[in-house]
């Protein structure tokens, strides 16, 4: 059986390095292969769930009307291979035209999947000039079987990995960092999704927190049948405000398996609301919001505290949309942690309301090539008798398994493993400590890391670690004279 396995492996990155040099061929910039995949992924993968649901519809004796049936459906299109040109004359007219178009009678309807096809082959394009090329990419594409686990499994560590190499080109493809998805994993590991748990990340970028969200609860859960069902409509949620990235992320879920997942292509922060209903309200949040943006103050009057920093904001938005007995972990910038003003108050809110419960202190260049800016991850709950933080547990992590450079080569004394056994019982040791809330207080709400085991002797830090350290230290500089920039303009 394994050697089956990784025979279809073989072949399936064969197929997709097939694809990939047709287009090279073809003159596609590399970083426009992820797009010009995702999308014949798509319509792929949409006809195989279409055939399935037909069959499984004859099985009960029922009708299954097909969405993009004809010669609209992949099946009957993407066959036609030796008509290299009226293939691809087809597609960039006809059926366009059917998947983008407003009117009932031209395009899918009006219904929620049809404004899902519009909103992303509205933002998307066929970057195949040429018939012959187009055809040979088809061709490839239509070897790729979405229902086969191998296939998925294969393809979802292809794809991401094309994901990781396009962002690396563009340092923080599309204005958005990709979230290294070992620290993904971890993040899961401590926050547990669990069958039934409305799961949410409200910048879900290609989706790898939620991804992974599902492959935790596959893998940690016997799942029923009713189960099956919620978790493909009524487990997943997000939103995304750049209309490529939302469709690399919908793609994303159709490879974990996950086809109806509730993702809508919209502003987090400008449909934001401070007074979400119980029932609205999600289980689990999981987020690497971005950071370093500047919101205008307009459209800060949604929140309760202002700031023209999103980084700020999406804490506040996510305190909002979490429910009684929920559970969050967020990636946050270290300024969000120790500057004054907003961030001090949502602090003090976050502090008084939630239980905050373990900071994740992650080295400068964890996020590398995308950002050098330091980071950390801050794990919440909000109790359901109201109560809020006693204390906070902290881990210095200074190796992620991987070296803090643009190249990020993995290296020996990955400390996550230590990190996930130590939480569990809140241990200890020389990178990990406890501050009670009166500790806390008395900083100011400051929940920055700083290791109470280590004297700073700068004769004996590496050079690395010198430099990152100087590096955040001009940051909380230039942050605090932006804040006095800030009252002074306000004077």
């Amino acid at each position: 059986m394994t050697n089956k396995t990784d025979h279809r492996r073989q072949e399936v990155q064969q197929i997709v390095k097939n694809a990939c040099d047709q287009l090279n061929q073809e003159g596609v910039d590399a970083r426009n292969y992820v797009e010009q995949l995702a999308w014949l992924f798509f319509l792929k993968a949409f006809d195989e769930a279409e055939t399935r649901r037909e069959e499984e519809a004859a099985f009960d004796d029922k009708e299954y009307e097909r969405r993009l049936s004809g010669e609209y459906a992949w099946s009957s299109w993407a066959k036609d291979t030796d008509h290299a040109d009226q293939m691809l004359e087809f597609v960039d007219g006809k059926l366009w035209i059917k998947l983008t178009s407003p009117d009932p009678k031209k395009g899918m309807g009006g219904d929620p999947l049809a404004q899902r096809f519009r909103r992303i082959f509205d933002n998307v394009r066929n970057y195949c000039r040429r018939g012959t090329t187009f055809a040979r990419v088809v061709q490839q594409v239509d070897k790729l079987h979405f229902s086969s686990q191998t296939d998925v499994i294969v393809l979802s560590e292809i794809y991401e990995d094309l994901l990781k190499r396009v962002a690396a080109d563009s340092a923080g493809y599309a204005g958005e960092f990709y979230t290294q998805r070992h620290i993904i994993r971890a993040m899961v590991e401590v926050v547990q999704p669990k069958p039934g748990d409305r799961v949410y990340d409200p910048c879900f970028g290609t989706a790898g927190f939620l991804g992974e969200s599902a492959d935790y609860i596959r893998r940690n859960s016997t799942l029923s049948g009713q189960q099956l069902d919620a978790q493909q409509s009524k487990t997943f949620f997000g939103m995304e405000v750049k209309p490529l990235t939302y469709l690399l992320g919908t793609m994303n879920m159709i490879l974990h398996g996950i086809e109806g997942a509730n993702l809508e292509l919209t502003n987090t922060l400008e449909a934001h609301n401070q007074n979400v209903g119980e029932k609205s309200k999600y289980a689990v949040i999981l987020s690497n919001p971005p950071y370093g943006g500047k919101m205008a103050q307009e459209m800060q009057t949604n929140f309760r505290v202002r700031s023209g920093a999103t980084e700020c904001l999406f804490v506040q938005h996510i305190m909002a949309n979490l429910a009684k007995g929920g559970r969050a972990g967020v990636v946050i910038p270290e300024g969000v942690l120790f500057r004054g003003g907003p961030d001090q108050k949502v602090r003090k809110e976050l502090l008084e309301q939630f239980n905050v419960h373990t900071i994740l202190s992650l080295p400068a260049g964890c996020f590398l090539p995308y950002t050098g800016v330091k980071t950390n991850v801050i794990f919440f709950d909000r109790p359901k008798d109201g109560s809020g933080t006693k204390s906070v547990w902290f881990y210095e992590l200074t190796n992620d398994g991987f070296e803090l450079k643009q190249t990020r080569k993995p290296m020996e004394g990955n400390q996550i493993p230590d990190f996930l056994a130590k939480w569990k019982t809140r241990e200890e040791s020389d990178n990990s400590w406890i501050l009670t809330i009166a500790e806390i207080i008395e900083r100011g709400y400051d929940l920055s890391a700083k290791n109470p085991n280590r004297n700073d002797d700068y004769e004996h830090r590496p050079a690395l670690e010198l430099v990152q350290s100087i590096k955040a230290k001009e940051e909380r500089i230039m942050d605090l004279l932006t804040e006095l920039e800030v009252i002074l303009e306000a004077e």
